[in-house]
């Protein structure tokens, strides 16, 4: 939660929010449709290939964020631990 907060550069949090709940709720509901049509194919590797591939992408850009210093913590930010 605290990623929105600092990518949004605490101006706008709200809507920034909302802009994210709205964006994830189209992207899982389009990528289940993806996967769903992937599984009817019938090429058993597919799906998980496709998966995988999400998989090392989404890792990548998290890279790249922490690289760029978005996923360092604040100074003087208290880590919850839980």
């Amino acid at each position: 939660m605290d990623t929105v907060v600092r990518l949004s550069n605490d101006r706008l949090v709200a809507t920034h929010y909302g802009a994210y709940n709205t964006a994830s709720g189209i992207v899982v509901s389009l990528g289940n449709l993806t996967v769903g049509a992937l599984f009817d194919t019938g090429v058993p590797w597919l799906p998980w290939a496709v998966l995988a591939a999400t998989g090392f992408v989404c890792a990548a850009l998290a890279a790249r964020l922490h690289h760029a210093g978005y996923l360092t913590p604040r100074p003087g930010a208290v880590a919850v631990l839980g």
